[in-house]
C-alpha cells in the first residue's frame, strides 16, 4: 500500500518508527537508520558479469567467474544489491520467516539502487517486473510471497509495472541443501506461464536471494518458450546467497 507522505508524516509522529538493527529513530517510513542503510555490505564491482557474483581485488574489464565460464543460463545476467553479510542475511531472514512486512520497502531500495548503479537495467527496452512465484500451499503457510512484496514496493520507486506472469504448478521440497544439478531436476516442470502482454520486451524477475540460479533459469526457460517478443530476461534479487 502506497502510503501519502503526509500520512506518513504524521504517523512517524504518531508512532516513530525504528531502525530495525540499532533501534536508532528514523524518518519518512524508513526501518533502517542513514548509518545501518550505509554499512550494508553491496555486491559492488568487480563482479561476474553474468551470475553477479562479488570478488576482492581490482579487475578493470567485464570477466566470466569459473562457474559462468561452464554454465548455461536462460537469461542474460543476474545482479543481487546485498552481499551475503550477516546483517544482510537476518535482514533477509526476519522479513522472509519472521513476517517483518515493513522490511520489503528497504530491500527493494537496495535493488533500485542496484539497478541505478549498472547501466545494463536502463538499457532494457520495454522492462516489466515479474516476481518468482510460490506454490500456493507454501503461499498459504508462510502467508506471503516474498518476491511479489519486493517486486511491488520496487514497482512504487521505479515505475515500472509489476506482472504475475508465472505460477508454482509443484510444491517442490526445499532446495537450501541441493546442488545445482540437483535443484534443476527439482524444478522440472514446476512453473506454468499464464500471460504478459505483448508490448513487454524485457523482463526482471525478482526474488530474494540469488544462490545457484536454477529458480531464474528454470523461469526463464517457461518465459523463453511461452512469450518469444522477449528480447532480454535479467534477474534482480535482494541478496547474493
Amino acid at each position: 500500500m502506497v502510503r501519502h507522505p503526509r500520512l506518513t508524516r504524521l504517523l512517524d509522529y504518531l508512532y516513530p518508527p525504528s531502525c530495525h538493527h540499532c533501534d536508532t529513530p528514523t524518518q519518512d517510513g524508513r526501518y533502517l537508520c542513514k548509518k545501518c542503510t550505509s554499512d550494508s555490505a553491496r555486491v559492488k564491482p568487480p563482479f561476474c558479469d553474468r551470475c553477479g557474483e562479488g570478488y576482492d581485488g581490482t579487475i578493470d574489464s567485464p570477466f566470466l567467474c569459473p562457474n559462468c565460464q561452464h554454465l548455461d543460463f536462460s537469461f542474460l545476467f543476474a545482479r543481487a544489491a546485498l552481499r551475503n553479510t550477516h546483517a544482510n542475511h537476518q535482514l533477509v531472514v526476519d522479513f522472509k520467516y519472521l513476517k517483518k512486512f515493513y522490511l520489503a520497502n528497504e530491500l527493494a531500495l537496495f535493488c533500485k539502487e542496484t539497478m541505478e548503479s549498472d547501466r545494463r537495467f536502463s538499457e532494457l527496452p520495454s522492462p516489466v517486473l515479474i516476481p518468482v512465484p510460490l506454490h500456493w500451499r507454501r503461499k498459504w503457510h508462510r502467508g506471503f510471497n516474498q518476491a511479489a512484496e519486493i517486486s511491488r514496493q520496487l514497482e512504487r520507486h521505479t515505475h515500472i509495472p509489476t506482472r504475475n506472469a508465472l505460477s508454482r504448478t509443484r510444491n517442490t521440497k526445499t532446495q537450501t541443501r541441493l546442488g545445482r544439478s540437483d535443484r534443476l531436476k527439482n524444478l522440472e516442470g514446476a512453473f506454468r506461464f499464464s500471460k504478459l502482454d505483448p508490448h513487454f520486451k524485457s523482463v526482471i524477475l525478482v526474488d530474494d536471494v540469488f544462490t545457484t540460479g536454477s529458480t531464474a533459469t528454470a523461469c526463464a526457460e517457461v518465459l523463453k518458450k511461452h512469450a518469444p517478443q522477449l528480447e532480454n530476461i535479467v534477474v534482480l534479487t535482494a541478496l547474493r546467497g
